[in-house]
């Protein structure tokens, strides 16, 4: 009989940046992703960024949030994607099952990346 399979779920809205994860990630990954992922995003002059995943209880996720920058289209928003997938599939091959987005207004999307991880990796 087969083990449940782990799912992950990514939650990434863009300008200002938040994200959540939800799903069984190793605290090595989120302190990972405190140091890359700042450097995709662009501040005001004068303004270090800093991101600080916290773990939030209800429900259980890792959460962190950006309100002083901003995320382009052009290069931001893929560079943060690359970053939260390349570090997952270091942590233990995620694999990304599917993907959707949801648009507030002419800034403002929820990306929402759906990852399981692979049955023989189990």
């Amino acid at each position: 009989m087969a083990g449940t399979v782990p799912n992950l779920i990514l939650n990434v809205t863009v300008n200002p940046p938040q994200i959540s994860i939800i799903g069984p990630v190793k605290e090595t990954t989120v302190q990972k992703l405190n140091t890359i992922l700042p450097n995709c995003c662009t501040s005001a002059v004068g303004q270090k960024t800093k991101l600080e995943f916290v773990r939030r209880e209800q429900p259980p996720h890792w959460h962190s949030q950006l309100p002083t920058s901003y995320v382009n289209e052009e290069m931001g928003q893929s560079q943060i994607f690359l970053a939260l997938m390349d570090a997952l599939e270091e942590e233990g091959q995620w694999i990304l099952k599917g993907t959707n987005a949801t648009n507030h207004d002419d800034t403002k999307v929820t990306y929402k990346f759906f990852f399981m991880k692979d049955e023989d990796d189990e």
